[in-house]
């Protein structure tokens, strides 16, 4: 009599791949993007904690283990922002050689880059004023202030040599800011960027090409005029 066949092995079905949960530094990531967004649309008095918990896809009770509130998590927000590199600082060597092209058009770029990255900061920032609340004013004093305060001094001194005509630097100061304010309102804040069909290069290109031609001192022709023969 034959031994009894050994029973098959059985077959195990394949493991589920488990999903592995975002670290804590990854969740607070995703928090503030998700409050960005939300304070960008609703403004900080119109968000809740409930609303940027549902836009993680995470509870209430799971975001207080991040933040302990709503202040802390805009309070975060404007921290990373003020953390990243500033725009000024990688045009300071070429203002000290009076490079003006390079200037304006490093500064333009790389504003035009940082709202086209994060959309959701610049109606932050505007939600902060129309709201009357002061969380943001730490963030306007360190960067916008400084901006304004670095293009005055910088176009004063071109008007002292002889590069500019002669203005009020705050006042060229601040139209130059109001060609990048303009972007971001058309296309972030009005939801229009059919009306900037252009690249943003060819953006910062043309802006600056504008502003330059406007600012620089008209030359004097070296020719001189013909005397006038007296009458006799």
């Amino acid at each position: 009599m034959s031994p009894p066949a050994a029973p098959a092995p059985r077959s195990r079905a394949p493991a589920r791949a488990r999903r592995s949960r975002p670290g804590g530094a990854e969740r607070r990531q995703q928090i503030l993007r998700a409050a960005s967004e939300c304070f960008g649309t609703r403004g900080f008095h119109g968000t809740t904690t409930r609303d940027v918990a549902a836009a993680v896809g995470i509870t209430e009770a799971a975001l207080y283990r991040y933040f302990d509130g709503k202040e802390a998590i805009y309070t975060a927000i404007l921290d990373a922002r003020m953390s990243a590199p500033d725009p000024v600082d990688a045009v300071e060597a070429l203002a000290e050689r009076g490079d003006d092209h390079a200037v304006f058009s490093g500064l333009l770029q790389a504003l035009i880059a940082r709202v086209n990255a994060d959309p959701s900061f610049i109606r932050l920032l505007f939600y902060s004023a129309l709201e009357g609340h002061q969380l943001a004013t730490p963030f306007r004093e360190k960067r916008i202030r400084r901006l304004r305060e670095f293009l005055t001094g910088y176009i004063e001194r071109r008007i002292r040599e002889g590069a500019f005509r002669a203005i009020d630097p705050a006042l060229g100061a601040r139209f130059f800011i109001g060609l990048f304010v303009d972007y971001a309102l058309v296309r972030q804040v009005f939801g229009q960027p059919d009306l900037y069909p252009q690249s943003p290069e060819e953006v910062a290109r043309s802006h600056v090409a504008i502003f330059l031609d406007g600012m620089r001192a008209a030359r004097r022709s070296s020719r001189r005029k013909p005397a006038r023969r007296k009458r006799g």
